[in-house]
């Protein structure tokens, strides 16, 4: 199993918050997402983030699909609209040899203009 961490940054303190983990079942091609209760909670008191920012609402379930789930999704290139040259460029740029959508979250952090949302690796 992998694991991916998503995360909010907090725009007035820059404050990471852990939101919940990302693993991927490679053999069983299978995603699953848990919400971390202890630290959204705390972010919620502490007004870092609004529950309507949340991925998903109920804090004890552990979500599965065999999909990557959109909070994620939305952070991927759609890669079906580059030419040959465009995806190996940016395979290149990233120093992958084939497209992976959990490995480009990896090596990008998910980083959007829209939201203070981020993927990080455990360190």
């Amino acid at each position: 199993m992998e694991y991916l961490y998503l995360k909010w940054i907090d725009y007035r303190t820059n404050k990471k918050y852990l939101i919940g983990a990302l693993c991927r079942d490679k053999v069983n091609k299978k995603y699953y997402f848990k919400m971390s209760k202890e630290h959204v909670e705390k972010a919620l008191s502490e007004n870092a983030i609004s529950k309507a920012m949340l991925p998903f609402y109920d804090l004890d379930q552990i979500y599965e699909s065999n999909q990557i789930f959109s909070v994620f999704k939305i952070r991927l290139p759609k890669i079906e609209q580059y030419s040959e040259d465009e995806l190996k460029e940016l395979l290149d740029s990233l120093d992958m040899n084939e497209y992976d959508e959990f490995e480009y979250l990896k090596k990008t952090k998910g980083i959007l203009m829209t939201d203070k949302f981020i993927v990080e690796e455990e360190k």
